[in-house]
């Protein structure tokens, strides 16, 4: 069987890097087309590992149809049996192209939660990509749901948690996580207060900076890292605006950080508080801070209302609440046995749910219907 994954407005992307290798580890004959990804990070480590690799550009989807047709050639020219598709230019642009070419499996991972303002345009995008997809996978149970509400048939719906190298996260890299503290904290300040998230309204981080801000009073060498920071993002402005009342010397804020794997040992305190229960479509970054041991602070969106339990793994505080987020961080502060239990529960809560031999074995078994 091949296989064509498509992918879009991708650079760094462990999680496509390591499913690529394993897959063909498992004897998949794999190949990809990259939207808008040339000479990008992935772009050059699939063509280092010896993937067939074909680069495309698109603009808006209403101009994609250049991009289809030169998809749908691709995929015909490669007799290509079975097309995955992920991110939302990727979806458009291979589900049409190998509903053209003829292929009869044509598959695209849901990665986004339903947004808190909804378009009419989504709407329709979403309903037309859901027609042409003959296998929809959900990342979790949120995204199940999604895909229920919007009468996606049972038959389609395919529920594959996320994979992870787990071990990778625990047995981090001493050299690498030295280079990580001198780059980001020289000056050794603590607590590190962590998160990582794109700089949108929905991830809550505008709650944390609040938290923060209480935080500083009894904590003044305190401080706070910010990674995934942007500036065209739905929210850049307000959290810029935030951060700029924060002590200099109190905030480090960071686009992009190549080695996530060692970035957690950074933070004493990991935080990460969307603000709604279904806006997440899984949130990566509540296994790898677990996997990782650091202590956190979390609410329930995602793949965390599938295994995060409160004073078990994590701390739980509702959604949009700043001093109940300032709360749980002194409450880790000053209570080492409660750090220590969440150290050792986190790595073994996420273990089976998201191991990545899992997650393959999974893949290949929708793979091969």
């Amino acid at each position: 069987m091949k296989i064509c994954y498509i992918i879009s407005d991708i650079d760094k992307a462990v999680y496509f890097e390591q499913t690529a290798l394993a897959l063909r580890e498992q004897g998949c004959d794999l190949s990809f087309i990259l939207v808008n990804c040339t000479n990008k990070t992935l772009h050059q480590f699939l063509e280092q590992h010896g993937f067939k690799v074909f680069t495309l550009e698109a603009g808006s989807l209403l101009r994609s149809r250049k991009t289809i047709m030169a998809s749908k050639r691709i995929l015909k020219e490669n007799l290509i049996d079975l097309v995955h598709c992920h991110l939302a230019q990727a979806n458009w642009v291979g589900l049409w192209a190998a509903k053209l070419a003829g292929i009869k499996m044509r598959l695209y991972t849901r990665h986004s939660g339903e947004p808190l303002k909804l378009h009419w345009k989504e709407r329709i995008i979403d309903k037309i990509q859901n027609r042409l997809a003959t296998h929809i996978i959900a990342i979790s149970g949120v995204i199940e749901k999604l895909l229920e509400k919007q009468r996606v048939p049972a038959q389609k719906r395919i529920l594959i948690h996320h994979g992870f190298n787990l071990k990778r996260f625990s047995e981090f890299q001493k050299k690498e996580v030295g280079r990580i503290k001198e780059t980001y904290n020289p000056s050794e300040q603590q607590p590190v207060i962590g998160v990582i998230a794109r700089w949108m309204n929905w991830k809550g981080i505008q709650y944390t900076i609040a938290a923060f801000q209480q935080l500083l009073k009894t904590h003044p060498d305190a401080l706070l890292c910010l990674f995934g920071a942007s500036d065209n993002a739905d929210y850049s402005q307000e959290i810029s605006r935030l951060v700029q009342k924060l002590p200099e010397q109190n905030v480090c804020v960071v686009p992009f950080e190549n080695n996530v794997f060692d970035l957690y040992q950074l933070f004493d305190i990991y935080v990460h508080v969307p603000v709604n229960p279904d806006c997440e479509a899984f949130g990566q970054t509540y296994v790898e801070a677990l996997a990782a041991g650091i202590p956190s602070v979390f609410t329930l969106s995602g793949i965390a209302r599938e295994f995060i339990t409160g004073k078990e793994n994590a701390l739980v505080v509702p959604f949009k609440n700043a001093e109940a987020i300032h709360q749980a961080i002194l409450q880790l502060l000053n209570d080492p046995v409660l750090q220590e239990k969440l150290k050792r529960n986190g790595p073994e809560s996420v273990r089976e749910l998201f191991n990545f031999e899992r997650y393959i074995a999974q893949l290949k078994m929708l793979y091969s219907r």
